[in-house]
């Protein structure tokens, strides 16, 4: 019966050792920062209009690293998060609420695997209604120096629409 005890004994505690992960493991750091930060662009530059872009929130990074200190994976969460467009000669304005997260995974080859499935931008005009959005899934590579510029695009699932209409919408809306 003792036997058994010991070896009933041993067998949770191997498997609470188990559970807690392996000794030494990295934890994940997270960092938040408060942005409050504002932009300036000249008539042409994005618009034939100067255009002001303010974003104001929370930027949550989350980065997960393995046993010996590789990162595995980076999340950025936006919570609370606007972006604002401003034509400077009007004072007219439209923003965008952005929340992400976008998760960035390496992928061992200069490359990484970037997912982003939420609002990544959405222009809601007043009075007009919705009339851009990017919301949904998009799954892509991305060079790991750039994890914002696709390569080459996997999985694209909801209301996603071609890059270059939101700069032609903004611009419109705005003039």
């Amino acid at each position: 019966m003792r036997a058994k005890a010991v070896a009933l004994s041993a067998l949770l505690l191997a498997l609470l050792a188990a559970a807690a992960g392996p000794a030494g493991a990295t934890p994940p750091t997270t960092t938040e920062t408060v942005v409050n930060s504002t932009f300036h662009l000249p008539a042409g530059a994005a618009c034939s209009f100067p255009l002001t872009i303010h974003n104001s929130g929370l930027r949550r990074v989350t980065t997960f690293f393995d046993g010996a200190g590789n990162v595995t994976r980076t999340t950025i969460l936006l919570p609370h998060f606007t972006q604002s467009y401003t034509n400077e000669t009007t004072g007219k304005m439209l923003s965008t609420p952005l929340a992400g997260p976008a998760i960035i995974e390496p992928n061992g080859d200069g490359t990484v695997t970037t997912r982003v499935p939420g609002n990544d931008g959405r222009l809601v005009v007043p009075g007009q209604g919705f009339i851009y959005g990017d919301l949904g899934l998009i799954v892509y590579t991305a060079l790991a120096s750039s994890p914002f510029t696709p390569l080459d695009v996997l999985m694209l699932t909801g209301h996603y629409e071609a890059p270059s209409r939101y700069l032609e919408e903004l611009c419109a809306s705005l003039t």
